[in-house]
C-alpha cells in the first residue's frame, strides 16, 4: 500500500462531514414539520446513525465491497460476500481500492453514505409511518436494497460492468433515495394530519447550513484524494449551492 497522509487526513476530514449532514438532516426535517412531529422525525435521523452502523460494521461493509462481477466472488453481480463481516481482517495496513487511504478510513467514509440515506427517506414519514415500521423499512431497506446498488455500481457488481459510473452518489443516494420515498408514498397515502407551515425556520436555517457545510465532503471526498478534480467538485458544490439559494430567494 502506498499510503499518503495527506489524503488519508483529507478523506477522515470528508468523512467527519458526510456524519455532520445527517444531525442536519434532523434539523431541517424537524424545521419543516409541525410541532408534534418534530421529535418523531429527528429521532428517525439519529437513530439512522446508530442502527446503520451496526448493520455495517456486521455485514454491510462486507455486502457491500468484498467480491466482484469480475472475478466471480460476489453473487451474481449483485451483492458481494461475507469476506469482511465484523470487519473481519481489515488491519490498520489493509490498502482500500484507491490504495493511498487505509481501507478502514475508505470504509468510515462509505458508512457515513451509508447512515445519511436512508435518513434522506424519512421526510416522507411524516404522519404516515410509526417508529417500529420505520425500524423494520430502515433494516430491510439497508439489507435489500441499498447494500445490492453500492455493490452493484460501486463495488465492481453488475451496473459497473455496463459501464455505469456514479461520482458522488447520484444513483447510489439519491436516486434510490428519492424513489423509495416515492413508492413509500404511493403506498401509505396520504397523512393523518396534514402540517400547517414549518415548526421552526431557525432549525430549517441551522439544518441547511450544517448540509451545506457537509456537502464539501460529500462531493470533494468522492475522488478518495486530493487533486484537481477535487478542487473542482469542491468548487462546484459551492456554485451549485449558492445558485439555488438565490433562485430561492427569487421565487
Amino acid at each position: 500500500m502506498h499510503l499518503d497522509t495527506g489524503n488519508t487526513a483529507f478523506m477522515i476530514l470528508c468523512s467527519s462531514l458526510v456524519m455532520l449532514m445527517t444531525p442536519g438532516l434532523a434539523f431541517f426535517y424537524g424545521g419543516l414539520v409541525g410541532r408534534k412531529n418534530v421529535l418523531a422525525i429527528m429521532v428517525q435521523s439519529f437513530v439512522s446513525m446508530g442502527w446503520t452502523t451496526v448493520l455495517w460494521w456486521l455485514f454491510g461493509f462486507s455486502m457491500c465491497f468484498s467480491g466482484d462481477l469480475k472475478s466471480g466472488t460476489d453473487i451474481a453481480g449483485i451483492i458481494g460476500n461475507f469476506h469482511w463481516a465484523f470487519l473481519r481482517g481489515i488491519t490498520p495496513s489493509t490498502p482500500s481500492p484507491n490504495d493511498t487511504i487505509p481501507m478502514i478510513v475508505f470504509c468510515a467514509y462509505q458508512m457515513m453514505f451509508a447512515i445519511i440515506t436512508p435518513a434522506l427517506i424519512t421526510g416522507a414519514f411524516t404522519n404516515r409511518v410509526a417508529f417500529k415500521a420505520y425500524m423494520l423499512f430502515l433494516t430491510a431497506w439497508l439489507l435489500f436494497v441499498y447494500f445490492p446498488f453500492v455493490h452493484m455500481v460501486w463495488g465492481g457488481g453488475l451496473l459497473a460492468s455496463w459501464g455505469v459510473k456514479d461520482f458522488a452518489g447520484g444513483i447510489v443516494v439519491h436516486n434510490i433515495a428519492g424513489m423509495a420515498a416515492l413508492a413509500s408514498v404511493l403506498y401509505v397515502g396520504k397523512r393523518r394530519v396534514l402540517d400547517h407551515g414549518p415548526h421552526s425556520i431557525p432549525l430549517v436555517a441551522l439544518g441547511t447550513g450544517l448540509l451545506w457545510f457537509g456537502w464539501y465532503g460529500f462531493n470533494a471526498g468522492s475522488e478518495f484524494r486530493v487533486d484537481s478534480v477535487t478542487a473542482v467538485a469542491f468548487l462546484n458544490t459551492d456554485i451549485a449551492a449558492s445558485f439555488a439559494a438565490v433562485a430561492w430567494l427569487a421565487m
